[in-house]
C-alpha cells in the first residue's frame, strides 16, 4: 500500500465517525428537539478543518491532479466530472448547513428545523456514496494505473503535506 492511499483511507474512517456523529445529534433534533449549536459547530468546524480542508485538498492537490495528468481521458472524467463535483456540492452541504444552524439558533421554528436536518442528512448522504466510490472506485484505479515511481513520489507529496498538521 502507499502512504498516501494510507492517509487517505484512514482519513475516511474518522470522516464516517463525524458522519455518524452528525445523524446522531440531527436525530436527536428530529425526534427530540434536542438542539446543541455546541456540537453541530464543533462537527461543522471538524468538516472544514479536516474533511475539507485537510483531506479533499490532499485529494486535489496531490492525488487527483496527478491522476488527470498522467492518466488521461478516463481519469480526467472520472475526477473532474465526479470526484471534484462532489467535494464542491459537500462544500455546498456544509455552508447551507452552518446557515441552517445559525437560523435554528435564532429561531427554533419547525422550518428553520426541517433546513438543519435535510442539509445535515444531505451531506451525510453525499459523503457516504462518495467515501464509498473512492474507497472501492477511485484509489485502486490510481494505485493500478499510476506506475511505482509516481506513488513513491506522490507518498513523498503527502509526508510533506502533511507536517503542516502535526
Amino acid at each position: 500500500m502507499s502512504t498516501l492511499l494510507d492517509i487517505l483511507y484512514h482519513e475516511h474512517d474518522e470522516i464516517l465517525r463525524n458522519i455518524k456523529d452528525l445523524r446522531q445529534i440531527t436525530l436527536d433534533l428530529m425526534t427530540n428537539k434536542v438542539f446543541n449549536i455546541d456540537q453541530f459547530q464543533f462537527i461543522i468546524k471538524f468538516i472544514k478543518e479536516y474533511a475539507d480542508e485537510r483531506h479533499h485538498q490532499k485529494e486535489e492537490k496531490i492525488l487527483f491532479q496527478t491522476m488527470m495528468d498522467k492518466l488521461g481521458v478516463k481519469a480526467e472524467n472520472l475526477i473532474r466530472f465526479g470526484m471534484l463535483v462532489e467535494h464542491n456540492l459537500a462544500r455546498f452541504q456544509v455552508q447551507a448547513l452552518e446557515t441552517a444552524v445559525n437560523n435554528y439558533h435564532q429561531d427554533p421554528s419547525d422550518e428553520n428545523r426541517l433546513d438543519v436536518i435535510g442539509y445535515a442528512m444531505g451531506y451525510c448522504y453525499l459523503l457516504e456514496r462518495h467515501i464509498d466510490k473512492e474507497n472501492k472506485v477511485v484509489y485502486p484505479f490510481g494505485k493500478r494505473e499510476l506506475s511505482c515511481e509516481i506513488m513513491q513520489e506522490l507518498d513523498q507529496q503527502a509526508i510533506e503535506y502533511e507536517k503542516k498538521y502535526i
